[in-house]
């Protein structure tokens, strides 16, 4: 009996030995077969990632699951803290630089282990086997374990070590639905895997063992032991110091909850820029400036009518950067709202800037320019002011803050409509072909759709003295600049329309050392359905839009009233305000005036009706409006008989062929025929 132990001692030694020389034999036997087979090395890459937008510091705005629902980040090597690498090796893998793919020592290791134990008690898998296993997700058995023995073996000849330990860091489960480290250092610590101290990368490395139950957010102390064994195995493959293994037992470790990775901020402008980018990555907007001007916004909004919405853009000026985007006051978390600051809408007379920056180009108009305000028919179309006033003769400076739409109609017309459109498109609006043929002069008082991102980006233009640039959304955008207007034709607008010639009304009360400088337009859309406020200050461009996304009209949406207060607050908005105030315009020489319009002349002439017009008789009659190009006094007639005052401001007509004549004192007269129906 006393023998017996040594015999079997002897028999265990040797069957041992045998098992290391067939391993030897059978690792020699499947490299040479290796060759014979491809390895499937699209298999490496399949895994979805999941998309994640970072703000402008690297914080995460936007984390979704991948296609498979499990978070997955994939990062280089040189993107990990080097102590990951160190501790997955000496917890995992000790011989991983130096064996061919499969571990002989380790194989005879485990065997004896288990042998010795009576059961399984110790794996002989390297990283490289543990890779071929994930990737091809088979039952754990003897024949599973000899195919990841033979695709181990042709991995290592298709990938180097650091490639095939890259693959294990981005692929290994690290508890629940996360893989890989950049996943589960942001899970777990709330940051990037390259960010992770030796404390934290020891306990991310120790947790592929066994993920559900050393998972630190539900089984910290479980995982802490795991991390203490992973510095132990550290010390032992000399990667690490036993001083700096105490160090890092030492270290207090706080483990944040699983969805910490999440999106962390709110706005459109992350949802933006994951529909650009479907994988997302890092943009250009400031996420604490985002969420403080979705707080302004919503505390606007109570002061509107209900079923109110809004949006903001904020743009650096020198950059091109998008600061910050709210597309909607609504639930702009879920990203399935509209995202009103992209939408295409008229923007009123926020436009006006562009036509009369036509025609300081063009050398035709300057800032003391004189313009008519009178009452004028172009085709039938008898446009007025918002107002439904008219006031003579104004100047440029005067229409422009005014946004008064006959003197904008007339420059447009006297300059040329396409080329107003051309300097639109210049400064960074997109516009349809068909602009001038469908829109006609009516562009001029913002008859065209426009999309607010778009708009401020052309306020932009004007802070950078005439420089276009396209919006930068990523931070690796390529920039894209031209020169659309020249700096001094954005001095005159800047000018006319900046806080030294006018405040806006919230800031009627400010000292003038409080004053911040910007320059602002506002516009109403046709209906009162959308208003807006846009400009700059040489720092920011910022835009602000008021409406309903249903579209739907409301007597309160006007620019002035809806808009403005939000865009002043902006201006004043510590992160955003300037008080620099630009140098005046330089003086500018009209070179060839624009030609007189068919109103200056004073021959006597109808308005309305227009000659040959059509009018539908609702009841007994139709309403005819009754206008001449004269303010002095006139007379009307009907058909030859004389139109009273009272009735000539509201004519009513029964259907046939009538004629209209107006008179005045010094002789003149006109007629036009028209018909009612």
């Amino acid at each position: 009996m006393k023998a017996l132990p040594a015999k079997l001692w002897r028999w265990l030694k040797r069957s041992i030995a045998a098992m290391g020389v067939l391993s030897i034999v059978g690792i020699i036997t499947f490299a040479l077969l290796s060759w014979c087979f491809p390895f499937p090395v699209e298999r490496l890459t399949r895994w979805p990632q999941s998309a994640r937008v970072l703000d402008r510091d690297g914080r995460a705005m936007i984390q979704l699951v991948g296609g498979d629902d499990q978070w997955r980040i994939g990062v280089s090597l040189d993107e990990m803290s080097p102590w990951l690498a160190a501790a997955t090796i000496a917890v995992e893998d000790e011989r991983f630089r130096s064996h061919p793919g499969v571990d002989p020592l380790a194989i005879v290791r485990a065997a004896g282990s288990n042998v010795m134990s009576g059961r399984v008690v110790s794996g002989a898998s390297t990283l490289s086997m543990q890779v071929c296993r994930m990737i091809d997700d088979q039952p754990r058995t003897w024949r599973a374990k000899l195919i990841e023995s033979f695709r181990a073996l042709q991995l290592e000849r298709v990938r180097t070590k650091e490639q095939i330990l890259e693959t294990y860091l981005n692929i290994a489960p690290y508890g629940g639905n996360i893989r890989g480290v950049e996943a589960a250092s942001l899970a777990y610590f709330g940051k990037r895997a390259r960010d992770l101290s030796l404390a934290e990368a020891a306990m991310i490395a120790g947790l592929p063992q066994s993920p559900s139950r050393l998972r630190p957010d539900r089984h910290f102390d479980r995982a802490i032991r795991r991390q203490q064994f992973v510095l132990h195995r550290m010390v032992e493959c000399k990667l690490i110091t036993a001083a700096q293994a105490r160090d890092a037992q030492q270290q207090e470790l706080t483990i944040l909850d699983h969805h910490g990775i999440k999106r962390i901020a709110p706005g459109h402008g992350g949802w933006l820029a994951l529909s650009r980018r479907p994988m997302g990555g890092q943009t250009t907007i400031d996420s604490t400036l985002e969420r403080d001007i979705d707080a302004m916004l919503r505390e606007h909004m109570q002061q509107q009518p209900a079923g109110t919405d809004g949006a903001v853009v904020v743009i650096d000026i020198a950059s091109g950067d998008l600061l910050a985007l709210i597309g909607t006051v609504s639930d702009g978390r879920s990203g399935g709202r509209a995202n009103a600051a992209i939408a295409r809408r008229s923007p009123g007379s926020a436009l006006k800037p562009f036509i009369y920056a036509a025609g300081f180009e063009s050398h035709r108009l300057a800032a003391n320019s004189k313009l008519l305000d009178v009452p004028i028919e172009r085709g039938g179309w008898s446009p007025s002011n918002f107002d439904r006033t008219f006031n003579g003769e104004v100047t440029v400076s005067e229409a422009l803050r005014r946004s008064l739409n006959i003197p904008a109609i007339l420059a447009a017309e006297g300059i040329g409509l396409a080329r107003c459109v051309g300097v639109m498109e210049a400064a960074g609006i997109a516009l349809p072909r068909d602009v001038v043929s469908k829109g006609g002069l009516a562009v001029a008082t913002g008859a065209v759709e426009v999309s607010l991102l778009e708009l401020t980006n052309a306020y932009a233009t004007l802070g950078r003295d005439g420089v276009r640039q396209s919006v930068r959304l990523f931070d690796d955008d390529a920039v894209s600049a031209g020169k659309a207007l020249s700096a001094q034709t954005c001095a005159m607008i800047n000018e006319i329309l900046s806080t030294t010639q006018r405040r806006p009304r919230a800031m009627q009360e400010l000292a003038d050392h409080d004053m911040p400088w910007f320059m602002w337009k506002t516009g109403t859309s046709s209906g009162r359905r959308d208003a807006w406020a846009v400009g700059h200050n040489h720092k920011v461009a910022i835009g602000v839009w008021i409406g309903r996304q249903s579209g739907s009209g409301d007597v309160q949406y006007v620019g002035g009233d809806a808009a403005e207060p939000m865009l002043a607050k902006l201006f004043n908005h510590a992160a955003l305000r300037s008080m620099r105030v630009p140098p005046p315009a330089a003086s500018w020489q009209v070179m060839r005036p624009l030609p007189p319009p068919v109103e200056a002349v004073k021959q006597l002439r109808i308005v309305s009706p227009a000659a040959g017009s059509q009018f539908i008789a609702l009841g007994n009659g139709a309403l005819v409006p009754l206008r001449c190009n004269r303010e002095e006094s006139v007379q009307w007639f009907l058909n030859g008989k004389l139109v009273d005052e009272a009735s000539a401001a509201r004519l009513i007509v029964w259907p046939g062929q009538h004629e209209i004549r107006c008179t005045q004192a010094d002789g003149s007269w006109a007629k036009v025929a028209f018909e009612v129906r």
